[in-house]
C-alpha cells in the first residue's frame, strides 16, 4: 500500500475532522489541481481509505469521509503532520539566522 506522494496525506489530513466537500478539499490544500484532487480522491477511495457519500437534492451534494479503515491511521496522519510542522518550524529558523548572517 503505497501512501506516498505530495497529496494523499494532506487529503486524508484534511478530512480527519469531518466530512468535506471537494470544494472545501480542494481550497483548503495549496496548488492541487482539480484533475489531481480527482485521482487522489479516487486512489483513496479504490483503497478502503475514504468513502464518497451522494445526498439527493438540489443541487447533488458529494461528501468524502474516512472509512473505519482511513480513521485507524489518525495517528501515524496527526505524526506526520507534526513532523512536517517542525520540519517547517527548522527550516524557517535556519532562513531566519542565515538571514543575520
Amino acid at each position: 500500500m503505497q501512501l506516498g506522494g505530495r497529496w494523499k496525506m494532506m487529503v486524508l489530513s484534511f478530512l480527519l475532522e469531518k466530512p468535506r466537500r471537494f470544494s472545501e478539499i480542494k481550497n483548503n490544500i495549496p496548488n492541487i489541481s482539480q484533475r489531481m484532487l480527482t485521482l487522489e480522491l479516487n486512489f483513496l477511495e479504490n483503497k478502503g481509505f475514504i468513502e464518497r457519500n451522494v445526498y439527493e437534492g438540489k443541487p447533488l451534494k458529494v461528501e468524502y469521509s474516512l472509512t473505519e479503515e482511513g480513521q485507524y491511521l489518525d495517528r501515524f496522519i496527526l505524526m506526520c503532520r507534526e513532523y512536517g510542522e517542525w520540519i517547517r518550524e527548522r527550516e524557517m529558523m535556519r532562513d531566519s539566522f542565515n538571514h543575520c548572517l
